[in-house]
């Protein structure tokens, strides 16, 4: 797992090391710059068929983007610098590399200043070319500060512009895109087809703008090991590699049989939702649980009988509704003293009296319980209920921001502006575990731990998806026995899904959950492989 920080924590991180260590910063900017160039390089193959157009501001963005000049230089390739910062502007590090790109630059590095008289010569130039060209975005930095404004934002308005224009020309953004600072601003940014980011991962740009803005994420090493930002990392923050899903993914034992390979009882489902449960339960019977248990509303067990023939049923008393009935907790002690773990929730209804079933559910199960969907609407109006359990067995709560502001009171907008901390004290206030689903979903463990997760894309943005996810989670959670596997685990497998798609049919729109549930045997087969 790779250590993450928000903007500010990686300043304070790397100021630590830097004091601690002893390394010359010189040194990181051009490890950062050289380390960039490479990848770069491994992204387009057919670089020497490119117009390389390199943008520089004035601060250790801009000397990032100097050092990557010089390295183009290196190889024989052609490179255009443009550069916004006036006489006296550029200092230390940054300066000492302008000035080696100027003594370097001969035939080969075309210089060029963007000033207030002459605001387009960028645009000027790149309008009329006819070939390929990459622009290389080095503007600003991560400590931009509020929206960008003046000569910046006419700079970065033409870059997009270029781009959106121009299906021949890309924009890589070095560090971050240029306009995403530590408000992550919905202001003008940079619209980047790849961020080469150094160091360690931002959390801005996995969020908000920076998620829109940033492309495809590459993290390039300064000179400072993953080992020595651990170190530093009193944030508790992680993001979650492939690796570490394959090293904690359950593997099946050659002599296990169906009753030891994790056995997952799914609750819900009502009246017209029984979609979301009988989902529920086929994403846990493709996520490899050796048997799966579902209780439901007698009125729905039709639609079980001709979907899940795989599925051990239990019929429940219903409410007028169409939903489970309130006493109905003693009908699945058996079903639920089978189970590894339990999920409750998925088209559970909104019923005042299912709720009272619910509440004896959380209060008096003695297995882990998975809590999503509309149970957790449902909880939010009792959230205390939450402390009045007779089991220490876990709990993970999946809330989606709305879900998640409801359970806290928060507005949506105080949860994207602090997502980390709100989700922290909750779960240890209440002794949870929480995967909190957005743009990119995390998990948070009771004792405050956090594990970002960066698969998948917007077809996850659909209804159902949810449901797909929690019956992914419990069967991880039965086969395991670990909150952590399952969330980290699952999350990332869910993420898999979309991008399978996308890989095999090449658009994040069209797909339902049932072909995402499909995909989820060739998930684990590249998790297992």
């Amino acid at each position: 797992m790779r250590p993450a920080f928000t903007f500010t924590e990686i300043r304070e991180a790397e100021k630590s090391i830097l004091e601690k260590e002893g390394i010359p910063s010189l040194i990181l900017m051009e490890n950062a710059g050289k380390n960039t160039f490479d990848v770069i390089t491994s992204l387009y193959p057919d670089i020497n068929e490119r117009t390389i157009v390199i943008v520089c501001g004035k601060g250790n963005n801009a000397g990032d983007g100097f050092v990557i000049a010089r390295h183009f230089l290196i190889n024989g390739i052609p490179v255009e610098v443009y550069n916004l910062s006036g006489p006296g502007e550029l200092k230390n590090d940054a300066l000492i590399n302008f000035e080696i790109l100027t003594k370097l630059a001969s035939g080969m590095c075309s210089m060029y200043n963007i000033t207030e008289n002459e605001p387009d010569i960028l645009y000027a130039s790149l309008k009329k070319l006819k070939g390929k060209a990459l622009i290389i975005d080095a503007l600003l930095g991560s400590g931009t500060k509020g929206s960008v404004t003046g000569i910046y934002e006419n700079v970065i308005e033409q870059i997009n512009t270029l781009k959106h224009k121009n299906i021949k020309i890309d924009v890589i953004s070095v560090d971050v895109p240029s306009g995403i600072g530590e408000s992550n601003t919905t202001g003008t940014a940079v619209d980047a087809c790849h961020t080469i980011t150094m160091g360690a991962v931002k959390t801005e740009l996995l969020y908000g703008a920076g998620k829109e803005n940033t492309g495809s994420l590459n993290v390039v090493s300064i000179g400072i090991t993953n080992d020595c930002f651990e170190r530093v990392n009193i944030y508790g923050k992680y993001l979650v590699e492939e690796s570490d899903v394959k090293s904690l993914f359950p593997k099946r034992k050659k002599t296990s049989y169906k009753y030891s390979n994790g056995k997952s009882l799914v609750i819900g489902g009502s009246k017209g939702l029984s979609g979301a449960v009988i989902m529920s339960s086929l994403a846990a019977l493709k996520s490899g649980s050796g048997a799966v248990l579902a209780a439901y509303p007698q009125s729905i067990s039709t639609h079980f009988s001709r979907k899940l023939n795989e599925v051990i049923k239990t019929e429940l008393d219903e409410t007028p509704d169409g939903s489970i009935a309130g006493d109905s907790y003693t009908r699945i002690l058996k079903q639920q003293s089978k189970a590894d773990a339990v999920l409750i929730g998925p088209g559970l209804s909104l019923n005042s009296e299912t709720a009272n079933f619910l509440f004896d559910v959380i209060i008096n199960s003695p297995k882990p319980l998975v809590i999503d969907a509309d149970a957790l609407t449902l909880l939010a109006g009792k959230i205390e209920i939450l402390k009045q359990r007779k089991s220490e067995s876990e709990i993970i709560l999946t809330p989606h921001i709305g879900e998640f502001s409801r359970l806290t009171g928060k507005t949506t907008e105080e949860i994207n502006a602090n997502r980390f901390e709100l989700v922290r004290n909750f779960a240890k206030e209440y002794k949870v575990n929480i995967v909190l689903k957005s743009e990119t979903s995390l998990s948070c463990t009771s004792d405050g731990n956090i594990y970002i997760n960066n698969t998948g894309n917007e077809l996850l943005g659909s209804a159902g998806s949810g449901d797909v996810l929690s019956g992914i989670i419990v069967s991880l959670l039965a086969q395991s026995g670990k909150v952590s596997t399952a969330m980290i685990c699952g999350n990332y497998i869910h993420g898999m899904l979309a991008d399978i798609y996308y890989d095999k049919y090449g658009n994040k729109q069209s797909a339902s959950q049932q072909d995402l549930i499909k995909l989820i045997p060739a998930a684990v087969t590249e998790i297992l492989g």
